[in-house]
C-alpha cells in the first residue's frame, strides 16, 4: 500500500484527540475544585458562624435554663451593636430536656424562619452531632445552625441560631473559588501547549509505526494470496478482482468497517488451503475424480488450519472456511445452510462464483455478463437471496469497469479503497 496518512490529516485526527483529553481534563478536574471549594466556602461560613453562636455559652459550666434568657437578650444586643459580619436573624435556645427556653427573632415575618425544623428534631435525637443548612431568601444568603451544646463532656443544651452571611465574606470567598478554577484551567492548558509538540511527534511516529505494520501485513496476504492464486490460474488477478467486488458489495450492503476488514483478508486468502493440495489434482486439465473432488474440498479446511494461530488473520477464517457452503445447505466442507454462515462468507460465495464464470482459466472459456447473470440467477437458491439480488443491483457497472482491467489498475483501485479501512 502507497497510501498514508497525510500530514496534515495526521494532525487533524491528533489535535482533535488532544483538545477532546484536554476538555475531558478541564471539566473533570474543573469540576473538582469547583465542588471543593465550595464546600471550603460552606465550611468556612459555618465555623464563623459557629464562632457567634459560642458566644451565648462562653463561661457556661452548667445546663442552660430559663434564667439565662435575660443574658442572652443582652449578648443579642452587644452583637447587633458590634458584630456587622454575621446578624443573628433567629435564636432557639433548648435546654437538656428539649424545652424551649429562649425565642429571640430579628423579623418574625421572615420565611426561612420556618425552615429547618426537621433538621432540629434530627439534632435532638443524635445528641453529639451538628446539622447546617443554606438558605438563600431575596439575593440574600443565610445560615442556619442546628447544635448540642457541650462544656467538655458536660450537655448544657441544644441552639438553634440563623445569622445573615454578609455578602463581603461570601464575595471573598467565591473570588478565592474563582481564582482556583482559573489556576486549574491554566495549568491543564500550559502543560497542554507544553506537551503538545512532544506528544505529536511521539504520535506520528507511533502511526508511521503501525501504518508500517498494517502495510506489512497486508502485503503478506497480497503475496501468500497471489502464490495460490497463481498456482490455480496461471494468473493473480482473480484475487484483486474478487477482493475488489466484494468490497463495493459489501459497502453497498452497508457491512461494518470491521465486518469489511474481514472480508478483504478472507477473499485474498480464501484458498489459501490450495498449498496443501498436490498439483496433479490442483492443475488437472480434466474433471476430477469423485475421490480426487474429495481431496479438492479439503483446501478450505487446510486453509483455516494455516491461519488460526495467526492473531491478525484469525477472524479471516470465516471467508476460508465457508466460502464454499450454500444458502441451501448443499455446499462443503461442514453443509451450513442460511444465515449460519457468516456473512462475510455469503457474500464473498456470489462474487467468487461470479468471477468464475466470468475468467478464462486453463481448462474452460469465460462466460459473457449475461450468461453469469443468468446461471447465477438459476442456481440462485445456493446463495443469500437478499445478497445476490443486491450484486446483481451493482454488477453490471463493475463487471464493465473491472472486467478489463489490467492488474496494475485494480491495485490502484483497491488501495483507494482499502486505505480508507486499514489505514485509519
Amino acid at each position: 500500500m502507497k497510501n498514508g496518512i497525510g500530514s496534515k490529516k495526521l494532525l487533524s485526527i491528533f489535535f482533535r484527540r488532544i483538545a477532546g483529553c484536554t476538555i475531558l481534563l478541564l471539566l473533570f478536574w474543573g469540576g473538582v475544585v469547583y465542588l471543593y471549594q465550595t464546600r471550603q466556602i460552606k465550611q468556612e461560613l459555618f465555623l464563623q458562624a459557629k464562632k457567634v453562636g459560642s458566644i451565648f455559652i462562653e463561661g457556661r459550666v452548667r445546663p442552660l435554663s430559663k434564667k439565662d434568657s435575660r443574658l442572652f437578650e443582652h449578648i443579642i444586643n452587644l452583637l447587633h451593636q458590634k458584630l456587622t459580619h454575621f446578624r443573628v436573624v433567629m435564636l432557639d435556645v433548648y435546654d437538656t430536656g428539649k424545652q424551649d427556653i429562649f425565642h429571640y427573632v430579628s423579623e418574625p415575618d421572615f420565611p426561612a424562619v420556618s425552615k429547618g425544623k426537621k433538621i432540629l428534631g434530627k439534632v435532638f435525637s443524635l445528641v453529639d452531632d451538628e446539622e447546617y443548612i443554606f438558605i438563600k431568601f431575596q439575593n440574600d444568603l443565610y445560615l442556619r445552625i442546628f447544635s448540642p451544646l457541650y462544656h467538655d463532656q458536660t450537655l448544657l443544651g441544644f441552639m438553634d441560631i440563623m445569622v445573615a452571611v454578609d455578602p463581603n465574606i461570601l464575595d471573598r470567598l467565591k473570588k478565592t473559588r474563582t481564582m482556583a478554577l482559573i489556576m486549574t484551567i491554566s495549568t491543564i492548558l500550559t502543560m497542554t501547549l507544553v506537551l503538545y509538540p512532544l506528544t505529536y511527534n511521539f504520535y506520528r511516529k507511533l502511526q508511521g509505526i503501525s501504518r508500517e505494520l498494517r502495510e506489512s501485513h497486508l502485503h503478506t496476504i497480497l503475496a501468500l494470496g497471489n502464490a495460490i492464486a497463481k498456482r490455480d490460474s496461471d494468473t493473480d488477478e482473480h484475487n484483486y478482482r474478487v477482493t475488489y467486488y466484494s468490497l463495493c458489495l459489501a459497502e453497498h450492503v452497508n457491512m461494518s468497517p470491521a465486518s469489511i476488514r474481514t472480508l478483504v483478508k478472507g477473499a485474498f486468502l480464501h484458498d489459501v488451503g490450495k498449498i496443501g493440495i498436490s498439483d496433479n489434482i490442483l492443475l488437472k486439465h480434466g474433471k476430477l475424480t469423485e475421490e480426487e473432488f474429495k481431496v479438492m474440498q479439503t483446501h478450505v479446511e487446510l486453509g483455516g488450519q494455516i491461519v488460526k494461530d495467526i492473531r491478525w488473520l484469525a477472524d479471516a477464517r470465516e471467508v476460508i472456511l465457508f466460502h464454499h457452503e450454500r444458502y441451501d445447505g448443499s455446499g462443503y466442507p461442514f453443509g451450513t445452510a442460511g444465515e449460519q454462515i457468516p456473512l462475510t462468507a455469503r457474500i464473498f460465495a456470489v462474487v467468487d462464483v461470479f468471477d468464475a464464470l466470468t475468467s478464462q482459466r486453463p481448462y474452460k472459456q469465460a462466460f459473457s455478463y449475461g450468461d453469469a447473470i443468468k446461471i447465477l440467477t438459476k442456481e440462485a437458491q445456493g446463495f443469500d437471496p437478499k445478497i445476490l439480488n443486491a450484486f446483481i443491483e451493482i454488477s453490471k457497472v463493475l463487471y464493465d469497469e473491472t472486467a478489463p482491467a489490467g492488474k496494475m489498475e485494480l491495485i490502484k483501485r483497491l488501495e483507494v479503497k482499502l486505505f480508507h479501512y486499514f489505514e485509519n
